[in-house]
């Protein structure tokens, strides 16, 4: 599925949320190719676990090997869109997110929802293609409390002790 906009600053909200049901149903299909397809031919794809993909063949035989493997079953789901905008007349930078559900999973848990950007980049048929993609589980990392208290201190010990001996 692929979406045509006559400019940038005319993608929104729900152009987005199209694009990313394309997505989810190439995903939930289990249809490495057909995802690949709404990727550009150079795109970039970084995959949650920090492993980089170059290109929609790269892209779509992952997909394909994951889809028959351990993403077998899942369904892809946006939790959230956080922000569409554009980056040029014929590129738009959306910030979503959500997460892969197994099908014993009826909701996005915390443990689960990653955020992604994906950078879309419109081709000279005025299909918008996703060109990078990356995909991080959102971890949040605390700023108080007695964890981070030890965890600071400890820092600045090794950062003391390093110092100490250069």
């Amino acid at each position: 599925m692929n979406i045509t906009a006559p400019t940038a600053t005319r993608f929104t909200t729900d152009d987005a949320r199209t694009l990313l049901a394309g997505l989810a149903a190439h995903w939930d299909a289990g249809d490495g190719p057909g995802y690949g397809r709404m990727f550009s031919p150079d795109a970039t794809y970084v995959q949650f676990n920090g492993v980089l993909l170059n290109g929609r063949d790269e892209i779509a035989d992952m997909h394909g090997l994951m889809f028959r493997t351990m993403l077998y079953g899942t369904r892809l789901v946006t939790h959230e869109i956080e922000s569409v905008r554009p980056a040029g007349e014929d590129c738009v930078v959306v910030v979503s997110t959500g997460a892969a559900l197994y099908p014993w999973q009826r909701e996005v848990t915390p443990k689960r929802l990653s955020r992604q950007t994906l950078v879309l980049e419109r081709d000279e048929d005025g299909r918008w293609l996703v060109t990078g993609f990356q995909n991080s589980r959102i971890k949040p990392f605390p700023t108080s409390g007695p964890v981070f208290e030890v965890a600071a201190k400890a820092v600045r010990m090794r950062v003391e002790r390093a110092r100490r001996r250069a």
